[in-house]
């Protein structure tokens, strides 16, 4: 009877000890499987890279590529990316037969919420002081928050060490520039300390179709294409303090077209004026009498200043802004400064 419990007790650990070992191995793979989760999740947070251009150095042993995220690349143009995060990295691969290694990566570009667009006909590979350089240029625009400008950035690589400079361009398409940008450089300090750098850069800079580069008569300010300009030169504050009167010029073209289209409830008119009122933008009269047009008010932004105008007077219009961001006021035409005779 002893010989038989024992032999039950044997039997009775045998199975607890077997089931121990299959609970710890199911441990073992489920700690294994979340592991291998873990860092497949990791993996997949690395975002897969475009290549948007592909260099090899002067002896071919190393292969230099600038890659955007992938997620942000638009289906039918490589050059061109739109997502809440644009990201451009540059990679230097070592070529070992038919494999490449990387060896150094760097960020060039990261931003939130734009759509980022390389020209894919102005880059430029240039040896200064034997060393490789390629220059290419990046065209940012903000989404979804209403800003007008349009950022340039125009970028200098050195391929041995994957240093880059960067010369920005900040503007916006206005009436005189239409599709093109119409701006300034940005001061950069590292350019200064860098003449070399900064003259090539340049040079690159100023054969981009994006800038706005006025020719012939349009390098005049009174030329009539210039009227925005004119009209900010014509009532600049002084000493911080805006003029009481506004400074306009006269116009035989048709200032109504150049600025674009509008709407019926953007027009008032009576017998003397015809006064259109842009959303966001100019305010431009015609003088019946004369027939002659003349900016009122010349402004753009992202929010704030678009106006409803309307006649209080024969003379007279009141300006209301959107939002109350400023109180009504009142501007009589017949007081306005004319900085030409009508012809």
């Amino acid at each position: 009877m002893k010989a038989i419990k024992n032999q039950l007790a044997a039997i009775l650990l045998a199975l607890i000890t077997l089931s121990s070992c299959k609970n710890d191995e199911k441990t073992a793979d489920n700690k294994a499987n979340t592991s291998t989760q873990k860092d497949s999740t990791k993996i997949d947070a690395s975002p897969k890279m475009s290549t948007i251009f592909s260099i090899a150095n002067s002896d071919n042993t190393e292969i230099i590529k600038i890659s955007g995220n992938e997620d942000a690349a638009t289906d039918d143009d490589k050059f061109l990316f739109s997502a809440d995060k644009v990201a451009f990295i540059v990679s230097k691969f070592k070529k070992n037969k038919e494999s490449l290694k990387l060896i150094q990566t760097d960020t060039l570009l990261k931003i939130e919420y734009s759509l980022v667009n390389i020209d894919p006909q102005l880059f430029l590979r240039k040896q200064i002081q034997n060393v490789d350089y390629f220059l290419f240029a990046v065209m940012k625009s903000p989404m979804g928050n209403g800003d007008p400008g349009l950022y340039l950035s125009f970028i200098m690589l050195n391929m041995n060490t994957l240093k880059f400079y960067t010369l920005e361009y900040i503007g916006e398409n206005t009436v005189r520039s239409r599709e093109t940008v119409d701006g300034d450089f940005e001061e950069n300090k590292t350019l200064d300390s860098n003449p070399e750098i900064k003259k090539e850069l340049y040079e690159f800079a100023n054969k981009s179709k994006w800038i706005y580069k006025p020719t012939g008569k349009e390098k005049d300010i009174n030329y009539y294409t210039n009227f925005e300009q004119k009209w900010y030169s014509d009532n600049a504050p002084k000493n911080g303090k805006s003029p009481d009167i506004i400074t306009s010029t006269y116009y035989s073209e048709d200032l109504f077209k150049l600025n674009g289209e509008y709407d019926k409830d953007q027009v008032i008119e009576n017998e003397s004026f015809k006064i259109v009122t842009y959303f966001r933008h100019n305010v431009i009269g015609y003088d019946k009498n004369k027939k002659l047009y003349f900016p009122v008010i010349v402004e753009s932004c992202a929010h704030g200043c678009d106006k409803t105008i309307e006649f209080v007077s024969e003379n007279e219009i009141e300006v209301t802004y959107e939002m109350n961001v400023q109180e009504p006021y009142t501007i009589d035409l017949n007081t306005i400064k004319f900085s030409n005779n009508p012809l």
